[in-house]
């Protein structure tokens, strides 16, 4: 694992955030030269939206696999990979640096012992912001013809992933009339509306269970002072729901606009479909098979809470699921990863890419 650890080093201290669509070239760059350039295959690189993407197409397919490569941004030391015991911690030790490199070493030992695994492989640089590039690439049938994807990219579970919650993100704006601080009776004031229509949709819908509607407010926009009152104020909400709730981000939007009170609106910002893939799909159950011949316990199938890229392909019916370490604080400021894990995970894919290139 000191070689693994040294290239997850390099791999976490490229600052792939938002769009820096350099740095994320570079990172691409280095991906391609360490790990892909034994394939024989002819990379295809473009850009969705100015986030770099990386393409090897194989002739014939028996599985997509995808990983994305940016990450949320995270204070300096994040980008400095530090070894606690069986954790390692830093930006995207987890989400999914990490996760990749379990696939990228199989692969180019596959690829350096002689045997080009039947795989296509994509990389993204811009899940953490929307992820529009699978999407894009299929309907522009750049992705060819791959019967089922696979993505590393899980949250906390571990197991392998076959429902994701779907996603909205929306804009909550309460309308006011602007003025003054120091005579708030001259004005009215949108900011305790909003802060009400807020409490009133989280109270209603932030349910503890398993599988629920949470409605939570995660940026907040009001005046361009300290001393005026705004004529607007509003939130963006991220709304996860499952599919038997509402089937569709248009379905979670009208719910919500119908509970709006007086002088506020609601309108959408970003979404992401449901993902669901038969627990019984021959790849999934191949999977479970061998993660648990490594591991030496049985593994689960399991549904997460959060979004992957995972729906684009869902959504155009192609099935998908999710499979990778174990880790934790995904998007925090002590994000880690379980090096025993990594280690296995790398076994794990060692032994799919022998499977799929007998």
């Amino acid at each position: 694992m000191d070689v693994f650890l040294d290239l997850l080093k390099v791999f976490i201290a490229f600052r792939s955030v938002g769009t820096d669509s350099a740095e994320k070239s570079r990172c691409l760059d280095w991906i391609l030269t360490t790990f892909l350039s034994s394939s024989g295959l002819t990379p295809i690189r473009g850009e969705v939206k100015g986030s770099p993407y990386v393409f090897l197409q194989h002739p014939q397919p028996k599985l997509l696999w995808f990983g994305h490569t940016d990450v949320v941004p995270g204070s300096d030391d994040q980008f400095s990979l530090r070894v606690d015991g069986d954790r390692a911690y830093g930006r995207g030790v987890k989400d999914m640096k990490g996760a990749d490199l379990t696939f990228l070493i199989a692969y180019k030992e596959a690829c350096e012992s002689g045997s080009i695994p039947p795989i296509s492989v994509l990389l993204t640089s811009d899940e953490e912001v929307g992820g529009h590039t699978p999407g894009e690439l299929l309907d522009q049938k750049i992705l060819g013809s791959a019967p089922v994807a696979f993505t590393p990219d899980t949250g906390e579970a571990d197991g392998i992933v076959t429902e994701l919650k779907g996603a909205l993100w929306a804009k909550l704006t309460a309308t006011g009339t602007s003025g003054h601080a120091a005579m708030p009776w001259k004005s009215d004031n949108p900011v305790p509306r909003l802060m009400d229509a807020v409490r009133q949709l989280t109270s209603r819908f932030s349910i503890e269970g398993d599988w629920q509607v949470t409605v939570t407010p995660t940026q907040l926009f009001g005046s361009d002072a300290f001393n005026r009152i705004p004529g607007e104020a509003s939130c963006v909400l991220d709304v996860r729901f499952p599919p038997e709730i509402w089937k569709t981000p248009s379905d979670a939007l009208s719910a919500l606009s119908a509970l709006m009170p007086k002088d506020c609106r609601i309108a959408e910002v970003e979404h992401g479909d449901c993902v669901y893939c038969d627990p019984e799909h021959p790849m999934v159950l191949l999977m479970q098979r061998i993660g648990t011949a490594v591991t030496g316990v049985s593994v689960p199938v399991l549904r997460e809470h959060g979004s992957s890229d995972a729906r684009f392909f869902t959504a155009r019916g192609i099935p998908a699921f999710l499979y990778g370490p174990v880790g934790g604080d995904l998007h925090g400021a002590k994000e880690w990863v379980s090096i025993a894990s990594l280690e296995q995970h790398v076994e794990i894919n060692r032994r799919l890419l022998k499977e799929l290139s007998s």
